[in-house]
């Protein structure tokens, strides 16, 4: 069994995941992360299950981190939210 090396970043002092390396933790696809997310909203807490970042908070993160170009929107996820 292959050991999975991720590597979390940070925002707000907390340690957070991209939708893409939850559904790589998971062995899965980003849009099944995505579709469960959209189908069980009333269960998760912005700020303390994920952070949605847009606009300036968006463009500051890239400034950081290697990110894809054609997303407006970046969902991190807590542990708790993972």
């Amino acid at each position: 069994m292959t050991e999975l090396k991720l590597t979390p970043i940070e925002n707000e002092g907390k340690r957070v995941l991209t939708t893409a390396q939850l559904a790589e933790a998971y062995g899965t696809d980003s849009k099944v992360i995505s579709y469960n997310f959209n189908h069980n909203k009333t269960r998760y807490i912005e700020g303390k299950h994920f952070y949605r970042l847009t606009g300036e908070e968006l463009k500051a993160i890239r400034e950081i981190h290697e990110l894809p170009k054609n997303i407006n929107t970046l969902y991190l996820w807590t542990e708790k939210g993972a």
